[in-house]
């Protein structure tokens, strides 16, 4: 036997090897479309993930959903040191331009992010949650004894050493005092929203109309106050509200919509990027498995 007979089964084998590899991988993606000859159709066409593209896209949707991008996974992400940190750089230029060196008004500063109606809405809204807590605070302090108490003792110093009060003049400001009281309560039960609400809204309209820098100065804050308010009612919204908003993302239908609208082309470029290397390696194993092959046919 000579070194051509000899040489020549491993490389024969070699590239069995490799062709038989190459050819399989290829077959993973094409042909694109089933192939046939009149009424028959080619077997292994199309290929193996264009035939199976949405079974692959379940799949890999509910991994990623599941396993790789967890309910638990994104909200440990949103409340991780680094995104709060990041959220806080953020939030520095954005408190120095939208309040520290804002002078413009509230109100022409709040339409730059939501509509006039949407802040009249929220105004009106403030006005009545503001007059309900005022007047329920005037009604709960007695406020109608405090005043006739007031104009009793008043009344008394007057009276003081005068004849009236020498003639039972005292027992006369106790029983005005007791009416003073019960009118004085009666007049704020039926008008205490009316006589609030009023300034309430004037005191909200004065406000929208004021610099957003004064506010700002008046309020006695520090920019990282706010950065910390703001960051923490961040924290409270991630940890109340992110199971429903994860839900509502539904983050395995967005995958899995994703991949069945790619091209076919455009899937199999993905997939060879994440496992060009080894698919070439798999393609070279083969070379290998048929060179030593090859040998073996030569040995028996």
């Amino acid at each position: 036997m000579n070194f051509i007979s000899i040489i020549s089964k491993p490389i024969i084998g070699a590239i069995i090897g490799y062709s038989t590899n190459y050819i399989a991988i290829k077959m993973m993606f094409r042909p694109l479309n089933e192939v046939r000859i009149g009424k028959i159709k080619i077997p292994f066409t199309p290929g193996i993930i264009p035939k199976n593209k949405s079974r692959i896209a379940s799949a890999i949707s509910r991994t990623v959903s599941n396993d790789l991008l967890s309910e638990e996974d994104i909200k440990k992400a949103l409340l991780s040191v680094d995104t709060k940190e990041s959220l806080r750089k953020e939030l520095t230029p954005f408190i120095r331009e939208f309040l520290v060196e804002n002078n413009k008004s509230l109100n022409l500063t709040l339409l730059e992010f939501i509509s006039e109606e949407k802040i009249n809405e929220i105004s009106e809204k403030i006005e009545i949650f503001l007059s309900e807590k005022i007047y329920n605070s005037v009604r709960n302090s007695n406020i109608g004894e405090v005043i006739a108490y007031q104009i009793t003792k008043a009344a008394e110093e007057k009276l003081s050493g005068s004849i009236l009060g020498f003639f039972g003049g005292n027992s006369i400001l106790a029983s005005i005092s007791e009416i003073s009281n019960q009118r004085i309560t009666e007049y704020i039960e039926r008008n205490g929203t009316n006589l609030v609400r009023p300034l309430v809204h004037s005191e909200i309209k004065n406000t929208l109309e004021e610099n957003v820098s004064d506010i700002y100065s008046n309020l006695n804050l520090n920019e990282e106050s706010i950065e910390n308010i703001i960051i923490a009612i961040y924290e409270k919204i991630v940890l109340n509200n992110a199971s429903s908003f994860i839900k509502s993302l539904n983050i395995e239908r967005i995958v899995e919509n994703k991949i069945n609208n790619m091209d076919t082309l455009e899937l199999e470029k993905m997939i060879l990027s994440i496992m060009k290397k080894e698919l070439n390696a798999l393609v070279n194993l083969g070379a290998l498995i048929g060179f030593v092959l090859g040998l073996l046919n030569l040995i028996i």
